[in-house]
């Protein structure tokens, strides 16, 4: 057994589908089979059931899914406190990032990394925090980048803690917010809670129309147009001088804020390209 079958064997774990792993690990379907039988013979033990659906995990695949997920990261540790002791930073860097500060915060900062380093190997996932920290806790991630605060028994360094403010278009500067419609984005429960209830300290009510979007990029856009009126963080609106931004406060006087977080595994921040990244994303400005 290698790093590429454990490779294959959690891809497979994920997908249940020989043709998807070949598709994600650029191999054919004919060697993903071949190397999943090599497994199961030195493992002595089926791990995959065939059905009309796909893969079914067998009970022993199930039982050895987090131990397999520790001899991966082990065997790439090895290998890079190995590269390390000659002088090299290398090895893997494998990390989620939430989509706002993957799209406003995070490209200049890992461009700079990836220019410095070159030998280290890059695996990013962008997503919604809440999907991202579940990842995390079932070791398929050993850090991420996540707005909001979490439940993390682990290490966590604090990265920003931002503003948030009501955001209309010059347009509509001045407008009572009761008028105008509130533009709906998807984001983390919490803070959706938060935005409810300052808008319920201010009295704000419901406009007639009400709108949905699934990101900041599209909910900025209809605030531009005039549409309607969204409460935002800070770190989506720089240089936005056509926009009209409210700081929010609380009626108890505490500011309305939005953190972001890195949360990782301690034995992983000891990995010489993982603890350079750190320091990389403590300096990074929100």
């Amino acid at each position: 057994m290698d790093e590429r079958d454990i490779q294959i064997f959690q891809s497979l774990m994920e997908t249940r589908n020989v043709t998807k792993t070949a598709q994600a690990l650029y191999m054919t379907q004919s060697a993903i089979t071949k190397r999943l039988h090599k497994l199961e013979e030195e493992l002595g033990a089926p791990l995959f059931l065939r059905s009309v659906k796909g893969l079914i995990p067998a009970p022993s695949a199930d039982a050895i899914g987090e131990e397999m997920g520790r001899l991966q990261e082990s065997l790439q540790r090895l290998k890079t406190l190995s590269q390390y002791a000659q002088g090299r930073i290398a090895g893997h860097l494998k990390f989620g990032v939430s989509v706002n500060y993957a799209r406003y915060t995070l490209p200049p900062l890992l461009k700079q990394y990836m220019t410095d380093y070159p030998e280290v190997r890059i695996d990013v996932t962008t997503g919604q925090s809440l999907d991202l920290f579940t990842k995390l806790q079932e070791n398929r991630l050993s850090m991420a980048v996540l707005r909001g605060n979490f439940p993390w028994a682990g290490e966590s360094l604090l990265l920003s803690r931002e503003r948030v403010y009501a955001v209309t278009s010059r347009a509509n500067e001045g407008m009572a917010l009761s008028r105008l419609p509130y533009i709906h984005r998807q984001s983390d429960k919490p803070f959706m809670s938060r935005i409810q209830r300052w808008k319920l300290e201010q009295h704000i009510t419901e406009a007639a129309s009400s709108i949905q979007v699934n990101d900041i990029s599209t909910c900025l856009s209809m605030i531009t147009n005039g549409i309607g009126w969204s409460v935002l963080p800070k770190i989506c609106l720089k240089d936005r001088e056509d926009l009209v931004c409210q700081p929010l406060t609380f009626q108890d006087g505490t500011p309305f804020t939005r953190s972001t977080f890195a949360l990782y595994r301690e034995e992983y921040a000891q990995l010489p390209q993982v603890k350079i990244f750190l320091e990389r994303l403590k300096g990074a400005v929100a």
